[in-house]
């Protein structure tokens, strides 16, 4: 199975620092989770801050492919 972002959703898990980058939310809002499907595994799902969702070139992609998932997260 391929590896990429599969899907990208509001900011709702039990997460509260980036996954990208340990930082905790109070520090940086946390946006969205990012659902992975990597190899070995059915899902993976990452909470990221706004930064790290404009950043990542998959998200990017997913995003620029999916518009209405594009509006969905949380930004500040």
């Amino acid at each position: 199975m391929k590896s990429g972002v599969v899907r990208v959703v509001p900011h709702a898990n039990a997460r509260n620092a980036c996954s990208a980058h340990g930082v905790a939310a109070g520090r940086t809002p946390l946006v969205a989770d990012v659902v992975l499907c990597a190899a070995g595994s059915d899902h993976v799902e990452w909470a990221v801050c706004a930064r790290r969702l404009e950043e990542n070139p998959d998200a990017v992609g997913r995003l620029r492919e999916h518009p209405a998932e594009a509006a969905a997260p949380n930004r500040p």
